[in-house]
Protein backbone atom coordinates (compact mmCIF):
# COMPACT_ATOMS: atom_id res chain seq x y z
CA UNK A 1 0.00 0.00 0.00
CA UNK A 2 1.37 3.35 -0.97
CA UNK A 3 -0.16 6.73 -0.38
CA UNK A 4 1.71 8.19 -3.33
CA UNK A 5 -0.24 6.29 -5.98
CA UNK A 6 -0.94 3.01 -7.62
CA UNK A 7 1.76 0.35 -7.91
CA UNK A 8 3.61 0.35 -11.20
CA UNK A 9 4.70 -2.55 -13.36
CA UNK A 10 1.68 -4.80 -12.91
CA UNK A 11 1.13 -7.59 -15.41
CA UNK A 12 -2.11 -7.72 -17.39
CA UNK A 13 -3.39 -10.50 -15.14
CA UNK A 14 -2.56 -8.50 -12.00
CA UNK A 15 -4.32 -5.44 -13.44
CA UNK A 16 -7.38 -7.54 -14.29
CA UNK A 17 -7.50 -9.05 -10.79
CA UNK A 18 -6.98 -5.65 -9.17
CA UNK A 19 -9.83 -4.13 -11.17
CA UNK A 20 -12.07 -7.11 -10.41
CA UNK A 21 -11.35 -6.69 -6.69
CA UNK A 22 -12.28 -3.01 -6.84
CA UNK A 23 -15.73 -3.66 -8.25
CA UNK A 24 -16.49 -6.33 -5.65
CA UNK A 25 -15.94 -4.20 -2.57
CA UNK A 26 -18.94 -4.51 -0.23
CA UNK A 27 -18.78 -1.12 1.46
CA UNK A 28 -21.62 -1.89 3.88
CA UNK A 29 -19.60 -4.73 5.39
CA UNK A 30 -16.79 -2.33 6.36
CA UNK A 31 -18.54 -0.51 9.20
CA UNK A 32 -16.73 -0.82 12.51
CA UNK A 33 -18.62 -1.33 15.76
CA UNK A 34 -17.27 1.84 17.38
CA UNK A 35 -18.42 4.24 14.64
CA UNK A 36 -21.30 6.59 15.26
CA UNK A 37 -24.00 6.74 12.60
CA UNK A 38 -22.71 10.13 11.51
CA UNK A 39 -19.09 9.00 11.19
CA UNK A 40 -20.12 5.84 9.35
CA UNK A 41 -22.27 7.78 6.89
CA UNK A 42 -19.40 10.14 6.03
CA UNK A 43 -16.81 7.33 5.76
CA UNK A 44 -19.24 5.21 3.72
CA UNK A 45 -19.88 8.10 1.30
CA UNK A 46 -16.13 8.51 0.84
CA UNK A 47 -15.68 4.80 0.11
CA UNK A 48 -18.65 4.62 -2.27
CA UNK A 49 -17.27 7.59 -4.19
CA UNK A 50 -13.83 6.00 -4.57
CA UNK A 51 -14.43 2.23 -4.54
CA UNK A 52 -13.74 1.94 -8.27
CA UNK A 53 -10.38 3.71 -7.97
CA UNK A 54 -8.64 1.72 -5.23
CA UNK A 55 -8.39 -1.82 -3.96
CA UNK A 56 -10.16 -2.55 -0.68
CA UNK A 57 -7.10 -2.24 1.56
CA UNK A 58 -6.12 1.17 0.22
CA UNK A 59 -9.73 2.37 0.16
CA UNK A 60 -10.18 1.50 3.84
CA UNK A 61 -6.92 3.24 4.73
CA UNK A 62 -7.79 6.42 2.82
CA UNK A 63 -11.30 6.52 4.27
CA UNK A 64 -9.95 6.12 7.80
CA UNK A 65 -7.41 8.89 7.24
CA UNK A 66 -10.22 11.12 5.99
CA UNK A 67 -12.46 10.49 9.00
CA UNK A 68 -9.52 10.88 11.40
CA UNK A 69 -8.87 14.31 9.89
CA UNK A 70 -12.53 15.34 9.70
CA UNK A 71 -13.73 14.14 13.11
CA UNK A 72 -10.64 13.92 15.29
CA UNK A 73 -8.54 16.75 13.88
CA UNK A 74 -5.60 14.44 13.15
CA UNK A 75 -2.72 15.74 11.04
CA UNK A 76 -0.46 13.79 8.72
CA UNK A 77 2.47 14.63 6.42
CA UNK A 78 1.61 17.46 4.01
CA UNK A 79 1.56 15.16 0.98
CA UNK A 80 -0.98 12.88 2.67
CA UNK A 81 -3.11 15.83 3.80
CA UNK A 82 -3.16 17.23 0.26
CA UNK A 83 -4.12 13.87 -1.22
CA UNK A 84 -6.95 13.33 1.28
CA UNK A 85 -8.18 16.92 0.77
CA UNK A 86 -8.41 16.34 -2.98
CA UNK A 87 -10.12 12.96 -2.63
CA UNK A 88 -12.59 14.22 -0.03
CA UNK A 89 -13.64 17.51 -1.64
CA UNK A 90 -17.14 16.37 -2.56
CA UNK A 91 -17.86 14.29 0.54
CA UNK A 92 -16.53 16.83 3.02
CA UNK A 93 -18.37 19.76 1.43
CA UNK A 94 -21.67 17.82 1.56
CA UNK A 95 -21.01 16.86 5.18
CA UNK A 96 -20.10 20.40 6.23
CA UNK A 97 -23.16 21.77 4.46
CA UNK A 98 -25.38 19.30 6.34
CA UNK A 99 -23.83 20.43 9.64
CA UNK A 100 -24.93 24.03 9.09
CA UNK A 101 -28.50 23.13 10.02
CA UNK A 102 -27.60 21.14 13.14
CA UNK A 103 -27.75 22.43 16.67
CA UNK A 104 -24.65 24.24 17.76
CA UNK A 105 -23.26 24.26 21.27
CA UNK A 106 -22.94 27.63 22.92
CA UNK A 107 -20.36 28.06 25.61
CA UNK A 108 -20.85 30.65 28.33
CA UNK A 109 -18.74 31.58 31.29
CA UNK A 110 -19.80 29.95 34.54
CA UNK A 111 -20.27 33.36 36.13
CA UNK A 112 -22.70 34.40 33.37
CA UNK A 113 -24.65 31.16 33.72
CA UNK A 114 -24.86 31.60 37.49
CA UNK A 115 -26.03 35.18 37.11
CA UNK A 116 -28.70 34.18 34.59
CA UNK A 117 -29.87 31.38 36.87
CA UNK A 118 -30.07 33.78 39.80
CA UNK A 119 -32.17 36.15 37.74
CA UNK A 120 -34.15 33.25 36.24
CA UNK A 121 -33.77 34.87 32.85
CA UNK A 122 -32.22 32.25 30.61
CA UNK A 123 -31.85 33.46 27.09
Amino acid sequence: LTLQGKPKGLSSKQKYLRNKMKTQIDVDSLRTEHESDEQWEVRKNFMVEHKDNFDQEELITLAQLFTNIEFLGCRYPQETMARIAKLSESVSSKYRESRKNKLKRTFVQASDAAEQKAKRSFK
